[in-house]
């Protein structure tokens, strides 16, 4: 049978049987995979080391006839520990890989494994304000799936003015003027550059990213999860 070998990020994981374990990745070249680890649970087992939460693994599978891979054998290439030191950004690494998850159920998008690896490792960098990770990794997820805020203008204006305010609109995507809105120049400003940055380290050089983010975080994570598959 042919053997693969290929980078993988996991999104979940189940037990199966007395010492084995079904684990759900997202590879570099292939997509999303469902795959058998044989004894993974056993404590000298050598695959055990490599399938970590938060991480990036360098996986040997054989890709048979059917849709469960098995695994050969795993190297860790770089695990994200800080992510578990911080409760709030465990919980976000958990709701990342949930909606890459359902994202990647009918897409083979290579760049969500992208997305994913950046995301994780801006949560890991501690430097950089959860709510500033959040709001980038969740606009790009709208942006791979083609349905991005609009930042080019307000649906009831032909372009946002310097000095107007907003609030946002779901059902359209985008945001409308509004003199009792929380959301002004600064933070489409901030949008447009969250989808120019490559990742979420480069926002942080921004004045204001913190609170920015903050105040955006809510709405761009809530259409994200209205969109996923």
């Amino acid at each position: 049978m042919k053997q693969i070998a290929t980078e993988a990020i996991m999104l979940k994981r189940m037990n199966f049987g007395e010492a084995d374990r079904i684990v759900t990745v997202l590879t570099s070249d292939n997509g999303r995979l469902s795959m058998l680890a044989k004894g993974v649970r056993k404590s000298k087992s050598k695959l055990a080391g490599g399938l970590e939460l938060f991480s990036v693994t360098d996986i040997n599978y054989i890709d048979g006839k059917s849709d469960l891979k098995t695994i050969i054998s795993t190297r860790l290439k770089e695990h994200y520990r800080n992510i578990v030191s911080d409760v709030e950004r465990t919980m976000a690494g958990y709701d990342f890989m949930k909606i890459i998850d359902a994202f990647t159920k009918h897409a083979d998008e290579p760049k969500y494994f992208r997305l994913l690896q950046q995301g994780l490792s801006g949560l890991n960098n501690l430097n950089v304000p959860l709510a500033v990770t959040d709001v980038w990794f969740f606009a790009n997820v709208l942006q791979i799936n083609g349905s991005d805020i609009n930042v080019e203008k307000p649906l009831d204006q032909v372009a946002f003015k310097e000095e107007g305010m907003y609030s946002f609109s779901y059902d359209g995507m985008s945001f409308y003027s509004d003199k009792s809105g929380h959301f002004g120049p600064s933070h489409i400003k901030f949008l447009r550059l969250v989808d120019r940055s490559l990742n979420p380290e480069q926002l942080i050089v921004i004045s204001g990213h913190d609170m920015l983010a903050s105040d955006l975080q809510q709405i761009v994570k809530q259409s994200a999860m209205m969109h996923k598959a």
